[in-house]
């Protein structure tokens, strides 16, 4: 009989009493423990606690994460504007480039007209040097001047004509745009007309004293 009691369908303490093979008592049920008012007052104090707790991990969670979003976007922004940056520079040294080769050409250039100048400098010098050389005879002046005092004073009467019949013209002219009236127009005009023929009659003597000298 005991060793049916202990077979493992059968532990011993549960549903038959090994001491006393011979009864059959039914088993104790154990009971639950109970809980007075102040353990009952502790559990609520500790779920309140709870749930404060959870409720400041919740904003502190929210906090961070405003915080977190708030980096990130500054940081995308900050990004941007550095690429943007430097989007910008990497053109500017572009440009940069293409004006120092400009310049780099502009004074090859120079470099190629200075020299072209000295060069023609050169010539000039030589020019003029050898220019400087010949006689006051070989000048254009020279060249052009009477050999006669005759033939000096009609080329001189020649060119006071000229003079005075360009004046004759520009008061004309002034007449013509009112710039001046007729009186002081007429006064001027009497006055040159005057010099004119005595010019003219000057010439006409010196003409005869040079045709006069050709027959000599």
């Amino acid at each position: 009989a005991v060793d049916k009691l202990l077979t493992p369908n059968n532990p011993p303490g549960i549903g038959w009493n090994v001491s006393n093979p011979g009864g059959n008592r039914p088993p104790q049920q154990q009971q639950p423990p109970t809980t007075s008012g102040f353990g009952q007052g502790t559990m609520a104090r500790e779920d309140t606690q709870v749930i404060i707790l959870n409720s400041m991990i919740s904003k502190v969670e929210e906090d961070l994460r405003k915080r977190y979003q708030s980096f990130v976007s500054r940081y995308e922004a900050e990004m941007n504007a550095l690429r943007q940056q430097e989007q910008e520079l990497l053109a500017g040294t572009e440009q940069i480039a293409d004006i120092l080769e400009k310049v780099e050409i502009e004074k090859t250039k120079i470099r190629e007209t200075i020299e072209l100048f000295k060069s023609k400098d050169g010539e000039l010098r030589e020019f003029l040097s050898q220019h400087e050389k010949q006689t006051e005879e070989d000048m254009v002046d020279k060249q052009i001047e009477p050999k006669t005092a005759l033939f000096k004073q009609y080329l001189n009467l020649y060119a006071e004509e000229s003079a005075l019949d360009d004046a004759i013209y520009y008061l004309a002219e002034a007449l013509r745009n009112d710039v001046i009236n007729i009186q002081v127009f007429l006064r001027n005009v009497r006055t040159l007309a005057r010099k004119k023929f005595m010019v003219r009659a000057l010439m006409n003597k010196v003409r005869e004293q040079t045709n006069k000298c050709e027959i000599k």
